[in-house]
């Protein structure tokens, strides 16, 4: 079953809004705690693993995209 293109389109264009809500300072606080994951902050393990699935949700939904 094929996505509408609009559809398509209009993920495109609440993705950068996603990503700025998931970076925005009432979400990020939650994740400035002094815990770490393999030595590394955990505030820095999110800000990076937001910034990869961002970039591989645009990756994705641009190879859909004509």
């Amino acid at each position: 079953m094929k996505t509408p293109p609009g559809r398509i389109r209009d993920a495109a264009a609440l993705l950068p809004l996603l990503g700025l809500a998931l970076l925005m300072p009432p979400l990020i606080t939650l994740f400035a705690v002094h815990r770490e994951i393999s030595g590394v902050p955990l505030i820095v393990v999110y800000v990076f693993s937001t910034w990869v699935g961002l970039i591989v949700a645009a990756a994705l939904l641009a190879r859909r995209l004509d």
